[in-house]
């Protein structure tokens, strides 16, 4: 049997290519925002980006909450600095243009008369959101993208078997940067062959347990069943499941923690993970012991990943085989980036 090829070093370094990916698979891709409780009353606001575009969240006066685009209609400027507040209105720090909370144009400083017809076409732009699990999730592109139901898919049913955000306590968010393409930590994301070299500490507590992984969604998903042993079944449940959601989602499931996960390409060589986690049945010492493991294990794939990106930058890296037994998910991955970029 011949064996499958990786994709070459010019899919993880070509800007081009990393262009098409911003139009076609992160501009249409539903994206993990700022958790419910951070806009609980009116005027409370999240500013953040997504895959380097600019958003923010806000809870009108009227109690809805809106999406927008964090970009002024006049020139460009961002409109709510980055983090969370609360705000009666939406001014422009650069010219004045205040916007109201729905997003409409109210005013626009020594304009005169003149643009006040256009007003209305001037309005905020507006993005896709919806709220699954305590999260709100946001849409650059609601023209070509995939409905929510239908992006999420099974794993909705999956999440139905664990606790969620809704039965454990929120705990906090980290964030871990580096200078590696996005496409090899999602490469590394979907295959166990690297568990006990690159995580000793998670491999004792599988070696005392097991891993079964499968697909799910056509293939978008790629869900890892995990019986936990030692310190894992002690701070994340005897059971749990893992999830990698394409194009930017990872979950962490069990009866103790409810973990979801940002991948976002900042460049072609950038990612910025962005963790939000629950727990519940933990004492303050083992929430934050499992808090700053999860950073450790991302940070150990962010490690290795970021010296892979390197080489395939060097220009001397040759396509090595990819284990039928072990790597069957990668193969998977890759032909969809082929499929959607070709």
């Amino acid at each position: 049997m011949k064996l499958r090829k990786a994709l070459s070093s010019k899919w993880y370094v070509d800007p081009d290519i990393f262009q098409k990916e911003r139009e076609v698979i992160f501009k249409r891709g539903w994206w993990p925002f700022t958790p419910l409780h951070n806009l609980a009353n009116p005027g409370d606001y999240v500013a953040d980006s997504v895959c380097s575009w600019p958003a923010f969240a806000l809870r009108g006066k009227d109690g809805e909450l809106r999406t927008f685009l964090n970009i002024c209609r006049h020139r460009g400027a961002s409109l709510l600095p980055p983090g969370s507040g609360n705000v009666d209105s939406i001014s422009c720090p650069y010219h004045g243009w205040l916007y109201g909370d729905d997003g409409r144009l109210l005013k626009t400083p020594r304009f005169g008369a003149q643009l006040e017809s256009e007003y209305r076409q001037l309005s905020l732009q507006r993005i896709g959101h919806k709220v699954w699990n305590g999260m709100i999730f946001v849409q650059i592109d609601q023209d070509e993208g995939l409905s929510f139901g239908e992006w999420i898919g099974e794993v909705d049913d999956l999440c139905k078997s664990f606790a969620g955000p809704a039965n454990l306590d929120y705990y906090g968010k980290f964030q871990v940067t580096g200078d590696l393409n996005w496409k090899t930590y999602c490469d590394n994301t979907v295959e166990g062959y690297h568990l006990r070299f690159v995580h000793p500490r998670l491999a004792k507590t599988l070696s005392a347990g097991n891993v079964e992984l499968r697909c799910v969604n056509n293939g978008r998903s790629v869900v890892f069943d995990v019986a936990y042993g030692r310190d894992g079944a002690d701070l994340r449940g005897k059971q749990g499941t893992w999830v990698y959601h394409f194009p930017g989602m990872q979950l962490v499931l069990g009866d103790k923690l409810f973990k979801i996960e940002r991948v976002e390409a900042t460049a072609v060589g950038s990612v910025r993970s962005t963790n939000w986690a629950w727990y519940g049945g933990l004492s303050d010492a083992e929430r934050e012991d499992a808090f700053v493991w999860a950073r450790q294990i991302v940070e150990e794939d962010f490690a290795i990943c970021s010296s892979v990106t390197k080489n395939m930058a060097s220009g001397s890296y040759i396509p090595g085989p990819l284990s039928p037994a072990m790597e069957q998910h990668v193969m998977q991955f890759q032909d969809r980036i082929r499929e959607l970029i070709g």
